[in-house]
């Protein structure tokens, strides 16, 4: 526990069943919100300063944030817009996160509930492949897509433990559950963002797992069910059909469908149609093909989503967003080797959600939670844990 708080810590008690119970329901994701409401009473009660913390990323995110009120403002349904903004208020998350006297110990014990969390939700989602016969498998979260996001950054987590800590056998235990567990959740944006993150990992910790583990990969795949190599290798399929007025009229997947007709919503909709319009109006823009639904919540796009419901300025703001992601994490330095070890973890992680993010809408209520509380962690790194000068 941080030696830097002079009060009981109630708030990282929170913390930490939010951490055990992330992966397990969006309703138990409420701990989070409690260890930050805690954090504010006691730090007004004891009279004590919060330092908040300020950086490039931290500037983006709130120019960001700011777009989603733009679009909803400018959109089509205001009213109803103003319903569910409230969800994106998640990004400020990252400021008390920041602020937060958490030790070392403290981070590398959040982030162990995390991975014992996420790998308790993993052997219950494959027990409900043998014993329901689940074909994809969403163990508690009632989401397939979105536990195969969550796998994919416990799984990089874990990898990054190991690299520092390659005999810990509950870590290799952990790491082959969470892994087959995210072949069963057939979530192929998350096996592209796990690999991703992978690479990026390895190369910069330890060449030689590198290609050990893309040879794992590679094995994976050739003993998969011939279901799973087909969903894989469908990635690469990208077929569209014409009508005689060069029209499109079907695809061999419906995402590229989906995609077709956001970019119709954007061409109509410069300034966005606001948050959680997008299934209102998506019908009057729907491609009649076979296979294709009639209702789509988002776009299954981050870039296309957040151009069709921010606008063009919401889209030049997340492109900014990040690149201050980057900057601040490739620019910081600490005298600590696993705070810098952590950074780039953290980098891994965010990188292979932008990933998973070019085939699925990132910013769901249930993931945001979970991808803001690290990303408040990293900020809470480059706050507390940077290298300064001698004489500062």
């Amino acid at each position: 526990m941080s030696n830097s708080a002079s009060f009981n810590r109630y708030d990282y008690y929170a913390l930490l069943a939010f951490a055990l119970t992330a992966v397990a329901s969006i309703a138990l994701q409420n701990f989070i919100w409690i260890s930050i409401a805690l954090f504010l009473f006691l730090s007004f009660k004891h009279s004590k300063k919060i330092t908040w913390p300020s950086n490039l990323f931290t500037t983006a995110t709130l120019i960001f944030l700011a777009t989603y009120f733009i679009g909803a403002i400018a959109g089509i349904n205001p009213a109803k817009s103003f319903q569910t903004i409230h969800k994106s208020l998640t990004f400020l998350m990252i400021f008390p996160l920041g602020a937060m006297a958490l030790s070392i110990m403290d981070i590398r014990k959040l982030l162990d509930f995390f991975i014992a969390g996420a790998t308790l939700c993993a052997v219950f989602g494959i027990g409900k492949h043998f014993l329901l016969h689940q074909d994809r498998i969403d163990s508690f979260s009632g989401d397939k897509m979105v536990f195969g996001g969550m796998l994919m950054v416990t799984m990089i987590i874990v990898t990054s433990f190991l690299t520092t800590f390659p005999k810990n056998y509950w870590l290799w235990a952990s790491l082959v559950i969470i892994f087959w567990a995210l072949i069963l959740t057939q979530t192929r944006g998350a096996w592209l963002g796990v690999l991703t993150g992978f690479i990026l990992l390895t190369w910069r910790f330890n060449k030689k797992w590198l290609g050990f583990g893309l040879a794992i990969f590679v094995v994976s795949f050739l003993v998969s069910p011939q279901e799973f190599q087909k969903r894989l290798e469908s990635i690469g399929s990208i077929q569209l059909v014409y009508n005689e007025k060069h029209e499109v009229i079907g695809a061999s997947q419906p995402r590229l469908l989906i995609w077709i007709s956001g970019l119709r919503i954007i061409k109509d909709h410069p300034l966005g149609v606001g948050q959680g319009n997008i299934e209102d109006i998506y019908p009057h823009y729907r491609i009649d093909a076979p296979g294709n639904d009639i209702d789509v919540p988002h776009l299954h796009d981050n870039f296309l989503q957040i151009l069709a419901q921010n606008g063009w300025l919401g889209l030049a703001a997340y492109l900014f967003w990040i690149f201050a992601f980057y900057f601040d994490a490739l620019q910081f330095k600490s005298f600590q080797e696993e705070v810098r070890h952590w950074n780039w973890m953290f980098l891994c992680v965010f990188s292979s959600i932008l990933v998973w993010g070019l085939t699925e809408y990132t910013f769901s209520h249930q993931f945001m939670n979970i991808q803001f509380f690290f990303m408040g962690i990293s900020v809470l790194l480059w706050q507390k844990y940077s290298k300064k000068p001698a004489w500062i």
